[in-house]
């Protein structure tokens, strides 16, 4: 079944942050008309199948799009983020895309949303639900935003086996639990696997049940570093200065990491284990005190 065929300047393919994000410049900085593509039901990309207890990782005035702010602005009072600007959780990630999506592209009356569509290419999409397929004529440009797009575990099968009798499921598995583990099997260096363990510990898990598999130790980005408002300009001005300084001076990548892990703009989980990864996961000392004593 084929539907009438459309156009616009643009074809976006992807709802996630960075398609949101590029439709929302467009509306603000050109008269450009835009035609949003993407799989899933409602706009925010992988927060969709986020684990419930997920959060930014960054303070959330740096996240979203440009014309919209997410959160509330403000600095948490207690918690393990206690004296940082606050992280958004997933569930309030979804809400904001969703919002962005409400109440700024579409009644600009320039963007039209498909959702739970599949781009095929040369501008053909079809509809997951009905079938039905579209043919947009594109004037300017088509602006695949899933070709950056990251793997989820909970959109993919692990690359290792598994053994018979051993429960296994993705990070989002933990919040739905019907009974304890003697021992948990953490694995994964990133962002998901340092989230993991925090809420483990949280939940009175003792360390030694807690398995921690790394593949590659990280570089961690200091939090302490990278906040937005007044109270915190002078460190993170001086601190992004002197890492422009230390990136001149560098004689190799690894003299680079050195200096900024002098500097503190950088953290590492084991003093004696040279990290050899950089995925731009950030933490707070007191988070990297919980992983690196238990």
């Amino acid at each position: 079944m084929s539907s009438p065929s459309i156009e616009a300047d643009y074809l976006v393919v992807g709802a996630g942050t960075g398609g949101l994000a590029f439709a929302d410049t467009l509306l603000s900085e050109t008269n450009a008309s835009i035609i949003i593509v993407d799989e899933r039901a409602r706009p925010g990309g992988h927060w969709n199948e986020a684990y419930r207890f997920v959060r930014l990782h960054q303070p959330s005035a740096y996240y979203g799009v440009n014309s919209t702010s997410l959160g509330n602005d403000t600095i948490d009072l207690h918690g393990p983020n206690a004296g940082y600007y606050e992280l958004a959780t997933g569930a309030e990630v979804c809400a904001y895309f969703e919002n962005v999506m409400d109440r700024v592209l579409l009644p600009s009356g320039r963007v039209k949303y498909f959702p739970m569509c599949r781009y095929e290419g040369c501008g053909r999409f079809m509809s997951l639900v009905s079938g039905a397929t579209h043919e947009a004529r594109v004037r300017k440009r088509i602006v695949d935003t899933t070709y950056v797009a990251g793997s989820t575990p909970a959109r993919h099968q692990p690359n290792y086996s598994i053994a018979p009798g051993v429960r296994h499921m993705p990070i989002a598995g933990l919040a739905n639990l019907a009974s304890p583990a003697d021992t948990y099997v953490v694995v994964g260096a990133g962002k998901t696997g340092i989230d993991a363990c925090l809420w483990l510990l949280a939940r009175d898990v003792g360390p030694d049940a807690i398995c921690w598999i790394m593949p590659q130790d990280a570089w961690l980005m200091n939090r302490a570093l990278s906040q937005p408002g007044d109270a915190f300009f002078d460190i993170v001005v001086n601190g992004f200065a002197a890492q422009m300084e230390a990136a001149a001076a560098a004689a190799s990548c690894s003299d680079l990491f050195a200096r900024l892990e002098a500097q503190e703009a950088l953290l590492r989980l084991d003093p004696s284990v040279s990290p050899t990864a950089y995925r731009c996961a950030s933490v707070n000392r007191w988070e990297l005190q919980q992983l690196a004593e238990n």
